[in-house]
């Protein structure tokens, strides 16, 4: 009831009282707003973060570098790349700068699109350069020479078929045909002593690019360069990029080249990729392109053996090191830049099982993310796993994190998490969100507390069952 209706049914209420004659009884105006009904305050519980200090790693960081058993494959193909220490050497540096020539290509019968440098390509290659600051923490840099205008090839694409799921062989050829004629075709005045390698964006219309032309630069295809012959990266998309796949329509496609491209060079800078969660929103090395949630990380193992992540920033716990009392470490999530702490490594088995866990934020470099998601990311790392299964069917036709097709590794799911009926396509139900726990082989991993900038992770060591 109002103050105001109040006053009225207070003044009627005494007019009646008197008979036939009004009288006007003044209310004082603060019994009326006495009077009416007071929403009760309700005040939020503020949240107290444990009372926990930066802490040491446990045990030495070397503990946790844990060595590469993998079986070498010859000619310095993806699937014989390490996933252990060392990191594999690849074509491209992974330290100090990367400098790429990038360019628009256009054939006789793919003729240029209304996109030009300026407007499209450079502020690509700009966010490419942006990213690797981030995620390097500076120790890497993406440079480019950007061509300026489309560059014409002057011949039909059609007549140079790139097909490897037909022939493989036949493929193999005309791609290092292709990307001698692009090379062929570029300006001079490039600086091509200085490049490292290549990478193309085609004009719409390559139906008959339906896999990437591509080389690594170790796989013993060589270009003459106006630098003389060289073995050099070269890679580009194929005509699945230039096409809409469900709600990953050509436009998405074409505004995340960025992030394709750095998918493409991280390869070649010696990572395996593809795990853990292949096809998942969890970083670009397992999704590319937004379908509809997006992360542009790369995961801290990943980023701890190319030297990106630091020692200090390592919190290596050897099981045999864990006492009575938890450990406690406080991490800072991975979409936020620098930090004390950035990944908890746990050697349980060096030669299979080795957890990981990182922070993330549905913020930065992950606000495709559904709003508002927080919390840990847990996976194990098989740094001897044998053959591997890399095709993209593993993400069409499985979840993407079950042994259906071999992989170096795979995410942990929290306790209350029924696997059995879990969507496994379903990222989110891997996170282990503040007040869950995660047991794995006589471990409990618990997340105590988490903000924005910090989660509390205890780790302790499960009594064993007599």
């Amino acid at each position: 009831m109002s103050s105001r209706l109040l006053g009225i049914l207070i003044l009627s209420s005494l007019t009646v009282l008197s008979g036939c004659v009004p009288v006007t009884v003044e209310v004082p105006e603060e019994v009326i707003e006495k009077s009416a009904p007071v929403e009760p305050l309700v005040e939020e519980q503020a949240r107290i973060a444990p009372d926990w200090a930066p802490t040491d790693s446990l045990s030495p960081v070397d503990v946790c570098k844990v060595p590469d058993t993998r079986p070498r494959n010859a000619g310095g193909s993806q699937e014989g790349q390490a996933v252990g220490f060392p990191v594999s050497q690849g074509t491209l540096p992974q330290q100090g700068s990367v400098n790429i020539i990038a360019a628009m290509v256009a054939f006789d019968d793919a003729p240029p699109s209304a996109l030009t440098a300026e407007g499209f390509l450079q502020p690509q290659l700009e966010q490419i350069t942006q990213w690797s600051d981030f995620w390097s923490q500076g120790n890497l840099r993406y440079e480019f020479q950007m061509v300026e205008d489309w560059v014409r090839v002057p011949v039909d694409h059609a007549d140079y078929p790139v097909n490897s799921r037909e022939d493989s062989t036949v493929s193999r050829g005309n791609s290092a045909k292709i990307a001698q004629l692009v090379i062929d075709a570029l300006p001079e005045d490039l600086d091509f002593a200085a490049a490292d390698g290549f990478l193309i964006y085609w004009a719409p219309g390559i139906v008959e690019f339906v896999t990437d032309v591509a080389t690594r630069g170790n796989d013993g295809v060589t270009f003459f360069t106006p630098d003389g012959p060289r073995e050099m990266f070269f890679w580009s998309g194929n005509s699945w990029h230039y096409t809409d796949t469900g709600v990953m329509t050509a436009q998405v496609k074409q505004d995340h080249t960025w992030s394709v491209w750095i998918y493409f060079m991280l390869l070649s800078q010696g990572l395996m990729l593809h795990s853990p969660g292949n096809g998942w929103a969890t970083g670009l090395g397992q999704s590319q392109v937004p379908h509809p949630h997006f992360s542009a990380a790369i995961t801290a193992w990943d980023a701890f053996r190319l030297g990106w992540i630091s020692d200090q920033q390592v919190h290596c716990i050897n099981p045999e090191d864990l006492g009575e009392e938890p450990a406690q470490v406080l991490l800072t999530p991975q979409e936020v830049f620098g930090g004390d702490t950035k990944t908890i490594i746990i050697p349980v088995d060096a030669s299979s099982d080795v957890v990981v866990i990182e922070s993330r934020r549905a913020t930065g470099y992950s606000d495709l993310w559904p709003e508002g998601e927080a919390g840990l990311l847990v996976y194990t790392v098989n740094p001897s796993v044998g053959q591997l299964d890399l095709m993209s069917r593993e993400s069409q036709r499985s979840c993407g994190n079950t042994d259906d097709f071999s992989k170096w590794a795979y995410y942990l799911y929290p306790d209350h998490v029924d696997i059995e009926r879990s969507n496994c396509r379903d990222f989110v139900e891997a996170l282990v969100r503040e007040g869950d726990t995660l047991t794995h082989r006589g471990l409990l991993i618990s997340l105590e507390f988490s903000d924005s900038e910090l989660d509390y992770v205890s780790i302790e060591a499960l009594a064993e069952q007599s």
